[in-house]
């Protein structure tokens, strides 16, 4: 069969049916939805080392399934091409190359392209962000630094292991590796702890920015790993490496740190006292305390997330801009840009406040759930979960489907109750730390328990006639799923749920606003 002319993906548009690619698959996966395979999704490559995405659909998979294989070689005839349309393209291209009915692939022998086709960034323009924000990209270092592997989460493909590694600059870079390939760089770790270098390269990762500062992070089973490969680029950098006299390569330079599982157990094992809601409805003094409680719902119609200065995490503001016209001198605009109450800072991003209800055997009571611990939670910034959101066309009113990963789990807390709700009699507190460790939940509702057990209720206790319990006339916000629920605390009658009444509705809003605005 007639092959026709050579095209380059940087020409893909001039493709016709007489004409044909040669490309290399540097990374092929399944991607799954409601656990059935929608698509073989692809990264490839040409002769020119340029990368484009590509994908079978499910309805071709029995013509082309049993063909492609990763860092195999394919001549392409008669491809299609769509749109990509997610914000996030992970070549940087606007469309992608699709396998149909009528494409033609063929095992090509002759492919003189590069061989894995790296292309690597350097850190500082990841730390300042200024590398690609909406695409992948790939990193060379030594690990200097390690926290062990982390396996609190009961999904294993969110088990994660951090590393800080150095180029040749000694610029440290923070990276988190998802999934098997966690295991498989703390497998590495593990067993050669004589190796004194450990260069790995990274290919397909993600910006992730944590506390102002750009990190990396893989990307489900997307990134490709390679650890002391005898493969061209990391024999060069180790030979770089040697010539530093700065670095001692007779000596064992990689430090172990300790686990965030560990940081978070002291947390969890400290001085917080352990409470049940029903014991700090009322916020009468200023404490942090230890909860155990589920995750109920989400509640709608209140901020899930605000924009805070990129440095300080502080809520930005809008403040008018006055815009002069060069050509019309009498020409003046106005309009509306975002300044952060620091005058330092200059730059902006978005951060989870999440609006969350709670609930023990006891009761339930919203708390609010901040970026930290939220994005560790969801492995996903409140940038990207916006442009899902805005992409999707759903309203800000509405908080992402995404969200409802949280509901129904149960959690251990730390939960501090602070002087504003104090001053201010409100009851929907902060949220500081959050696990899922049952080592950690299970000690916990153990202890609640045994003080249950321990202590002793009034209705056991024979009052005499002067010791009347006298019942408390305050109101308080009672929390239930879908919705908030009016009641007054008196012990001498049982509370009954009722619908929450527009001012109850408009004084929770208020209340979130407060609470961006103390940001």
């Amino acid at each position: 069969m007639e092959i026709g002319n050579k095209v380059y993906l940087n020409n893909i548009d001039q493709i016709d049916e007489k004409s044909h690619i040669k490309v290399r698959v540097l990374k092929i996966w399944n991607f799954v939805r409601n656990n059935k395979v929608c698509s073989i999704e692809m990264i490839i490559m040409d002769e020119e080392g340029t990368q484009y995405q590509a994908r079978v659909f499910n309805q071709n998979f029995s013509r082309f399934r049993h063909l492609l294989k990763e860092d195999e070689s394919y001549i392409v005839i008669k491809p299609n091409m769509a749109a990509v349309t997610n914000g996030f393209s992970y070549t940087g291209h606007k469309q992608t190359l699709t396998l149909d009915w009528k494409s033609i692939l063929k095992k090509c022998d002759d492919f003189s392209g590069p061989v894995n086709g790296f292309m690597f960034v350097d850190f500082n323009s990841i730390i300042e962000q200024t590398c690609p924000k909406d695409t992948f990209f790939d990193v060379i270092g030594h690990i200097v630094s390690f926290r062990p592997l982390e396996t609190s989460n009961p999904v294993p493909s969110k088990h994660y292991i951090k590393v800080t590694l150095s180029n040749l600059d000694s610029v440290h870079l923070k990276v988190t590796i998802f999934g098997s390939q966690a295991y498989q760089i703390s497998e590495y770790l593990k067993n050669n702890p004589t190796v004194n270098f450990v260069v790995i390269v990274m290919q397909f990762l993600k910006l992730n920015i944590w506390n102002g500062l750009g990190e990396a992070k893989s990307h489900f089973e997307v990134t490709k790993l390679f650890i002391n490969s005898d493969i061209y680029e990391i024999n060069e950098f180790k030979n770089k490496l040697k010539c530093h006299d700065n670095f001692g390569i007779t000596e064992k330079s990689i430090t172990t740190l300790q686990s965030y599982s560990s940081s978070y157990t002291d947390d969890f094992k400290g001085n917080f006292p352990l409470k049940t809601i029903c014991e700090i409805t009322e916020p009468i003094k200023e404490m942090k305390f230890l909860l155990v409680a589920s995750i109920v719902n989400i509640r709608q119609n209140l901020p899930w997330y605000y924009e805070a200065c990129k440095k300080c995490g502080k809520k930005i503001i809008p403040v008018p801009k006055t815009n002069h016209s060069y050509t019309n001198p009498e020409g003046i605009s106005e309009t509306m840009v975002v300044e952060c109450t620091n005058a330092q800072c200059k730059k902006s991003e978005f951060q989870y406040i999440i609006p969350i209800n709670v609930q023990d055997c006891t009761g339930t009571i919203g708390l609010t759930l901040f970026d930290r611990e939220a994005r560790r939670l969801l492995n996903i910034s409140a940038y990207e979960l916006k442009k899902i959101h805005d992409a999707a066309g759903d309203s800000d009113a509405l908080f992402p489907m995404q969200l409802n990963v949280l509901k129904n789990r149960k959690f251990g807390f730390v939960v501090d109750i602070t002087e504003y709700n104090v001053n201010n009699y409100n009851n929907i507190y902060t949220v500081l730390r959050v696990t899922e460790d049952m080592s950690i939940v299970c000690e916990l509702e153990s202890k609640i328990e045994l003080m249950s057990i321990q202590s002793v209720s009034l209705n056991q206790v024979a009052l005499e006639s002067d010791d009347v319990v006298q019942p408390v006339q305050k109101d308080v916000i009672s929390q239930t799923d879908e919705s908030f629920t009016p009641s007054t605390v008196d012990k001498s009658t049982a509370t009954s749920p009722c619908k929450i009444s527009g001012d109850l509705k408009r004084n929770l809003q208020k209340f979130m606003m407060l609470i961006l605005d103390m940001i």
